[in-house]
């Protein structure tokens, strides 16, 4: 008599395995692009917060320096190229440039993207310049008092994973 039982593994075991290795390789690449992912969405945030600083140290700068000068306007050098009033007080706000020291009322439309520059390694808005960067910089001014000023700056970005942003907000005193 012949024995029919045979070794080896029936379709219902491979499977099995099959499956069992799948979940092996499928969490630890889950994983991996969850981590990615988080990398990349952390240097976006702090490269977005360095940015919203940056701008609420230059306002604070120039507002310094027209202080120490004895400017009656302490706020002086802050209103757009071309003479404009609005002192980023307008609904659209406006963009500082630092490296360029220049300041722009957004288009109607909104601020545009910041450019950066791998020769210097500084953000700017000059578009002659630099590549596209995904951060688009808008800053605004309020009136608290005459001594007074609320200074926002809104930093926004898109990403693979979608639109993000953030508001920095800071007050400012005229100290004479």
């Amino acid at each position: 008599m012949e024995s029919r039982h045979k070794k080896g593994f029936t379709l219902l075991e491979t499977l099995v395995a099959l499956s069992v290795l799948t979940f092996a390789v499928v969490g630890p690449l889950t994983l991996a692009f969850y981590s990615i992912r988080s990398a990349s969405l952390s240097q976006n945030q702090l490269t977005a917060f360095y940015l919203a600083q940056e701008a609420i140290e230059y306002v604070k700068n120039k507002r310094d320096t027209n202080v120490l000068a004895g400017e009656s306007n302490w706020l002086n050098g802050l209103a757009p190229s071309g003479g404009g009033k609005g002192l980023c007080r307008n609904i659209k706000g406006c963009t500082v440039d630092i490296p360029y020291n220049d300041i722009q009322i957004c288009p109607p439309d909104g601020c545009l993207k910041m450019r950066y520059s791998s020769e210097t390694g500084f953000y700017h808005q000059d578009t002659s310049r630099g590549v596209e960067s995904p951060f688009t910089r808008e800053i605004r001014l309020d009136i608290v008092s005459d001594y007074e000023e609320k200074v926002s700056v809104i930093i926004s970005w898109t990403e693979r994973f979608g639109v993000r942003s953030f508001t920095l907000e800071e007050n400012i005193f005229n100290w004479p």
